[in-house]
């Protein structure tokens, strides 16, 4: 899993350990969540027993814990927005501080449109308007006017 802040790993924490006691609660075994949610136990244990490094991407985990919430008859939705906005407020912040160390090589989008205006104004012109090749040697109706005009 990418790294997480403190105030994730917290997060995480709290919406885990309240799954899971929701779980113990109701007498349901982890087995029985996996087949009911598709979740690979091997993922519900990792997330009840808090090792997020054996977890996927965040986008992920927030599904995993909308699904086995609504599988405890938990709002799902709640729980795994709760998590959710908390990574990508942190996401977006690593993003703008990255983005501020690379150069900017902005091309503006019109500066692509009008190059490929001329090129198809180009390409246009010169289909209509092929240039007239000359040559040197008279064509057959040129030698007919020039015996007429010797005759």
């Amino acid at each position: 899993m990418t790294l997480l802040n403190e105030a994730q790993v917290e997060q995480l924490k709290e919406i885990t350990t309240h799954l899971r006691q929701v779980r113990q609660e109701k007498s349901i075994r982890i087995e029985e969540i996996a087949a009911q949610t598709l979740i690979r136990s091997g993922v519900l244990q990792a997330l009840e027993e808090e090792r997020f490094e054996e977890l996927p991407e965040p986008i992920f985990v927030q599904g995993f814990i909308r699904r086995y919430g609504d599988a405890l008859g938990l709002d799902g939705n709640a729980l795994s927005y709760a998590f959710i906005t908390n990574a990508v407020r942190q996401d977006s912040n690593n993003n703008h501080k990255n983005s501020n160390n690379k150069p900017n090589t902005y091309i503006p989008l019109v500066v692509t449109y009008i190059l490929l205006l001329v090129a198809a104004s180009a390409g246009l012109f010169y289909t209509l308007n092929p240039p007239q090749i000359t040559s040197e040697s008279p064509t057959p109706e040129d030698n007919t006017q020039q015996s007429i005009v010797s005759n």
